[in-house]
């Protein structure tokens, strides 16, 4: 099985430096122009399974690269609830809770949650219940995922069986929007072909695309 992992492309709120979470904001200009070069970028390449969370931001993307398939929306593909720093600019939450967010990222075994939001292993447990079906599919299948940045993070590090307290080794960079990670599941294990490809992108993460 050949699985793709693609994070949604630029939006406004990516732009302004906000955290999105559940909360959304539209595709910008210069993510749309992304998404349409993903979609030439696999022109020749099929795929039985097109799986998206349903956050608009995410379905968008996989509506403009992939419309010409039927997209499978799955709420387990949706990115960490953020809880009460939705919205927020992320300089003005380092002023307010540094620590906290400083855990989220560079800490994440001693992270408990934000408030009203998600905590690693809740996410975590998404992440392995999708796996978990992801496993019942044909063992030849194509499949092609769109999320989220943090929710990436996650689920690529749980597939190759890492640590909670290891997911910083994926964390400290965001996976590009609209880049291609790819994995390979012999009926055992998943192994990684490569990641973060983006060598066919026009507008490659810059200071507006970081966190």
């Amino acid at each position: 099985m050949k699985i793709y992992i693609t994070r949604h492309s630029k939006t406004i709120w990516n732009m302004e430096k906000r955290l999105q979470g559940r909360k959304d904001s539209p595709l910008t200009h210069e993510g749309i122009e992304n998404a349409k070069a993903l979609k030439t970028y696999l022109t020749n390449q099929s795929f039985d399974f097109i799986f998206s969370s349903p956050i608009l931001r995410a379905y968008s993307t996989a509506q403009i690269i992939f419309d010409s398939y039927d997209i499978i929306q799955d709420e387990r593909l949706a990115e960490m609830n953020f809880g009460i720093f939705e919205g927020r600019k992320i300089t003005d939450i380092l002023n307010t809770d540094f620590e906290l967010y400083d855990q989220l990222w560079h800490d994440p075994a001693r992270f408990t949650r934000i408030p009203e939001g998600e905590s690693y292993d809740e996410v975590i447990e998404r992440a392995q219940s999708f796996i978990e079906d992801l496993k019942k599919l044909p063992i030849d299948s194509h499949v092609m995922i769109v999320t989220h940045g943090m929710f990436f993070i996650v689920f690529l590090a749980t597939l190759l069986g890492y640590e909670k307290k290891d997911f910083v080794l994926f964390n400290q960079k965001f996976v590009d929007g609209c880049s291609l990670t790819c994995l390979d599941f012999d009926g055992q294990k998943f192994l990684l072909e490569y990641y973060n490809e983006c060598s066919y992108l026009p507008y490659v993460a810059n200071e507006s695309f970081s966190r």
